[in-house]
């Protein structure tokens, strides 16, 4: 134990040696090679408060943010005009910071919930895209021609301070929002370079020394690219020189076309199923729709505490960690409903803790029972995780369990949502002879025995004056889970080949075995010895086996053999498309398939993809239809990105599937062969709330990706 302990003292000396002799260059290659602090790892569950003059009104349609109150008060958002002229008459949006008192803001009580919640770190909007500043920020002073930040309005208060000064008496690590870009702000809207150099450096810098975020957690970066923000500048800056260099958590929101392709942190927000398996991840969502405190959401559209709990599993599970917003009103009180939810949430972190904290993504993170994995709810709210856990619609399967694990220790852990009976089996899992297994809670030791390639644990019978665990139970498997290494495989075309050439690439000590049909790949599969190609389309799947380990998780790929899609005779086109506007009902869109049945808002023809042609910026969609020209014999890749969620269909087949509600994310279709001339184009895209965009990009065999030009657009003349 002590040599363990010892090595473990050493690799983290290393490792912060390593940060600080490192000098990062203001490159992505070179900023990309930081490691995410490994507190932050460790830590797996953080608190973001969403908290400003928005908190004011307080108000939105269900299914959008509150947080961006004012962008739809100007930019026609008719449920929100009518709701601010009901409330506050003819006041501005600026004159409700004389609301914002804050009066029962008490940082001390905030930060003793968020640290009984089992949260280990927080981030506190410093300002959103309104540009109200919750510190005294001298920049506000200088850009605006009226009092905006907590200091000179409102609360006269450092609500940012004093939050960070209640937080360093806990063991929760203290961070940061902050929101590049301000919707209105005079020198942004007049002088976008200006507006970096001599306010929103300024700015950043001023947050940083003062008050030395562990988390710097950036946002409002999709209206200009990197080079705009000179993101790289400063993250070079903070990585070499500023005083967190050592610890502080940066994120990818550092211009447009960033986010999951560079920075520390991914950020999915309200995408239950995004993944980045070999990348540092952090989803964020509200309790309910919002993250901004809204009134007019009610008591079911939060999710309850079980669902929270196991969307908190799902994470770590994954890999990844799970950031919970909470919004409090405008006096400084965190609603009750939200504060329960906490407390109910660390309830159970304080039992089961020890699945959680430091814990990484084992070979497969759930086991699933037999039936459909594809479900989705019909509308974005609503405890989705319960439906893909113990409230299953008919045919759909449900994870019977999660998995976490310790590395450090070699210890496993199956988290079950719901308390199985007399017996639980983990399929394929075969521990060492007298491994040892106990239910966490208890330590109770549980017998089990191997049934083929199953574990097959017993459990007690279930005394809730023992199991106190609501919402889900773990059981512990010590010294086991250790297992070989997953395979790398890339698919290839070389040339303007129509068959793959697959490679595995090789990993020490391990060999791996793979199958074309699907199933499961055992010893007795055939052994990969080199690359090779395949006659017609199938399925690889992959599995490496190492001496002294469990079999690794099994590696899935279709593997296509393309043919060439002839292209069209249209009859008689003009340039541009054709496409159908359409306006969401109350409860807002939540997916491309929500446009189906709706009536018109406004149709026309317009010269390419754009989110432009939208009647207006939130609950709202558009279909495009008409031909892509393409002007050689090829194999195409498109590339779909969008914020919210989008589809693309070439020549009638589904080519790109980017829906859902989440950020900019970008999707690549197949390699689809296309012979020179006419083919049958639609889009259909859909923005719920918060800044939409949309962009459609295009490469041959190997040419760089750009955009899919207006002149490949083609509409019939009817």
């Amino acid at each position: 134990m002590f040599m363990r302990k010892y090595g473990l003292l050493i690799a983290c000396i290393s490792m912060c040696l390593f940060i600080r002799a490192q000098i990062y260059q203001p490159t992505w290659e070179s900023l990309d090679q930081r490691p995410v602090p490994q507190w932050f790892r460790d830590a797996k569950f953080g608190i973001f408060i969403h908290w400003g003059v928005y908190s004011v009104p307080g108000w939105s349609s269900k299914g959008q943010y509150a947080e961006w109150y004012q962008q739809g008060l100007m930019n026609g958002d008719t449920p929100r005009i009518n709701y601010h002229k009901k409330k506050f008459g003819d006041r501005s949006y600026y004159d409700l910071a004389n609301d914002f008192k804050a009066e029962l803001y008490n940082p001390d009580e905030w930060a003793r919930i968020i640290e009984r919640s089992g949260a280990r770190y927080v981030v506190l909007t410093s300002k959103h895209h309104d540009g109200w500043a919750n510190w005294p920020s001298a920049q506000t002073a200088q850009a605006w021609s009226m009092p905006w930040n907590a200091g000179v309005a409102g609360p006269h208060r450092d609500l940012l301070g004093d939050l960070f000064t209640a937080i360093r008496k806990t063991s929760v690590h203290p961070g940061m929002y902050y929101s590049l870009y301000e919707w209105f702000n005079p020198i942004w809207k007049k002088d976008r370079p200006t507006y970096v150099a001599t306010y929103m450096w300024p700015q950043m810098k001023d947050l940083i020394n003062t008050y030395r975020p562990e988390v710097f957690w950036t946002d409002g970066e999709w209206d200009g690219p990197d080079t705009l923000w000179k993101s790289t500048q400063f993250l070079a800056w903070l990585y070499n020189e500023s005083p967190v260099k050592d610890k502080v958590v940066t994120y990818d929101r550092w211009g447009t076309g960033i986010r999951f392709h560079h920075g520390g942190v991914y950020t999915p927000e309200y995408q239950p199923n995004a993944d980045f398996e070999d990348h540092p991840w952090e989803e964020s969502r509200g309790m309910g729709f919002s993250y901004g405190y809204n009134r007019e959401e009610d008591s079911w559209d939060y999710n309850s505490a079980q669902s929270l709990v196991l969307q908190l599993i799902d994470k770590v599970s994954r890999g990844g960690n799970f950031l919970l917003d909470i919004g409090p009103d405008e006096h400084g009180k965190i609603p009750p409903i939200m504060e329960e939810r906490l407390l109910q949430i660390g309830d159970w972190m304080k039992i089961n803790q020890e699945a959680i904290y430091g814990a990484s993504r084992w070979r497969m993170p759930s086991q699933w029972s037999a039936g459909r994995q594809d479900y989705k709810p019909a509308n974005g709210g609503g405890d989705l995780l319960l439906k893909l856990t113990v409230d299953p619609e008919p045919g759909y399967a449900v994870k019977e369990c999660f998995f976490t694990y310790n590395a450090e220790h070699n210890d496993l852990y199956a988290l079950l949502p719901k308390w199985p009976g007399a017996t639980f089996a983990i399929h394929d899992l075969a521990p060492a002879p007298g491994a040892h297994i106990e239910l966490l809670e208890t330590h109770e030791a549980l017998q089990w025995h191997q049934q083929g390639n199953d574990c097959v644990i017993e459990l007690p019978a279930y005394d809730p004056g023992k199991i106190r665990s609501a919402y889900a139970y773990v059981i512990k498997l010590s010294n086991t889970g250790a297992f070989a290494p997953r395979a790398a495989v890339t698919m290839s075309y070389p040339g303007k080949a129509i068959k793959p050439l697959i490679t595995v690439h090789p990993q020490e000590g391990t060999k791996y075995f793979y199958t074309l049909d699907g199933t499961f790949p055992t010893e007795s599969s055939s052994l990969y010895m080199q690359p090779f190609t395949v006659d017609k389309s199938a399925t690889l799947s992959v599995r490496g086996f190492k001496q002294g380990g469990l079999p690794g998780a099994v590696t899935t790929l279709p593997l296509q053999v393309f043919g060439w899609t002839p292209a069209l005779t249209p009859g008689k086109t003009r340039p541009g498309l054709n496409y159908t506007a359409f306006e969401g009902p109350t409860g807002g869109l939540h997916s491309i398939q929500d446009l189906s049945g709706l009536a018109p808002a406004r149709a026309g023809s317009a010269a390419g993809v754009s989110a432009k042609v939208l009647t207006r910026k939130e609950n709202a969609g558009v279909v495009f239809e008409g031909f892509l020209k393409v002007p050689a014999d090829g194999i195409y890749t498109f590339y779909l990105s969008s914020d919210d969620g989008s589809g693309l269909w070439i020549d009638g087949q589904p080519a790109i599937d980017n829906d859902g509600q989440h950020g900019m994310e970008e999707h690549a279709s197949v390699r689809i062969p296309l012979k020179k001339g006419f083919h049958a184009v639609k889009l259909a895209y859909f923005n719920g709330a918060g800044d939409g965009d949309l962009m459609l990009q295009y490469s041959t065999e190997g040419d760089t990706k750009r955009p899919v030009p207006d002149a490949f657009f083609y509409q019939p003349v009817k």
